[in-house]
């Protein structure tokens, strides 16, 4: 792995890979962007060692094979001890949770909104899902850039059923549909695990679900006969939206079965990332099959990649309401 310090301002770069002693990149599905952060030697009083200064601004750009993050340093500290000292840069995600804009759309969709969006924020565009799902109204008052693009698609999940999720793709903003899958590699007992574990709740369960309209009148209902007789009548309550189907909504506030809480240990690889699937087969735990990432934490330190991931059964997406909406199948 290389990690590079770029100083736009001042057109000029350095490897700086050997004076970092530890390096730590993660995500998680629910949080925006990722972030790289590094332990740097400081070394300011040895005469021998030229380390540059890291300031505010500047951008570390890491490459395995190829680059998988660039991103800007937003707090630098200088210490006058040695040892080493912690900085943390955010990828360009970061300029769109931090920015907040004001808009009033109509008939419009949700990739489209997120084009203008970012148009407006000078952020580059890889690939935006297309949903197929148009917005009549959609009022955005003071809401976060990246919000207004993620209430956009929970408005159009609500009609597709699919869960979508943001990330930086090439130094470019991206929307996906959560179906990818790490190729070619299995997380397992024998070769990379060295330690797992895996709990079960009830606490979030609801087997039924409450269709009412906006008068509070009773419409529908949705239920796991299998799931209540088992584990008893866990309810909740959908309110009908204008231009959503109640029946897919509600279907999707279902949680028949215990919450699992999935936690790995493993030999560090890079493909294992947020909001992708990955084959899992350890025989400490019983688990057997493609489970869902739902945070990823990768250490360099000593010449040893390591990864602490959190796995899911169920796909999660970052929902986001706006002000107002109404959509609609096209």
């Amino acid at each position: 792995m290389k990690i590079e310090l770029i100083k736009p301002s001042e057109s000029v770069k350095w490897d700086i890979t050997q004076a970092v002693a530890k390096s730590e990149w993660k995500g998680a599905a629910l949080s925006a962007g990722r972030s790289f952060s590094i332990d740097f030697v400081n070394a300011q009083t040895d005469p021998t060692v030229f380390l540059p200064r890291i300031a505010p601004g500047d951008i570390l750009a890491v490459t395995d094979a190829e680059e998988i993050f660039y991103g800007q340093i937003f707090a630098a500290e200088r210490s006058s001890q040695l040892g080493t000292i912690t900085y943390t840069a955010y990828d360009i995600m970061r300029h769109l949770v931090e920015s907040k804009g004001q808009y009033k759309f109509k008939n419009t969709t949700a990739e489209a909104i997120a084009q203008q969006v970012c148009a407006d924020m000078q952020i580059p565009v890889r690939f935006l899902y297309p949903t197929g799902v148009n917005i009549a109204s959609m009022l955005c008052d003071q809401m976060t850039i990246y919000d207004i693009i993620m209430a956009g698609y929970t408005k159009a999940s609500k009609v597709t059923g699919e869960k979508y999720f943001p990330m930086i793709y090439k130094r470019g903003f991206a929307v996906y549909s959560a179906v990818w899958a790490v190729q070619g590699f299995t997380l397992s007992d024998s070769t990379n695990i060295y330690e797992s574990d895996a709990q079960e709740s009830m606490l979030n369960m609801k087997n039924r679900v409450l269709i009412i309209d906006d008068k509070g009148n009773q419409i529908g209902e949705i239920s796991d006969q299998d799931s209540a007789k088992v584990y008893g009548i866990f309810q909740e309550i959908y309110q009908k939206e204008d231009g959503v189907d109640p029946t897919t909504a509600a279907k999707k506030l279902l949680k028949v079965k215990p919450e699992q809480t999935i936690k790995i240990s493993a030999i560090g690889d890079i493909n294992c990332l947020s909001n992708y699937n990955v084959g899992v087969k350890d025989a400490a735990t019983g688990l057997s099959g493609k489970y869902w990432i739902k945070s990823d934490r990768h250490v360099w330190e000593n010449g040893t990649h390591t990864m602490e991931l959190e796995l899911s059964f169920e796909k999660l997406m970052d929902v986001k309401e706006s002000t107002k909406e109404t959509e609609k199948k096209t």
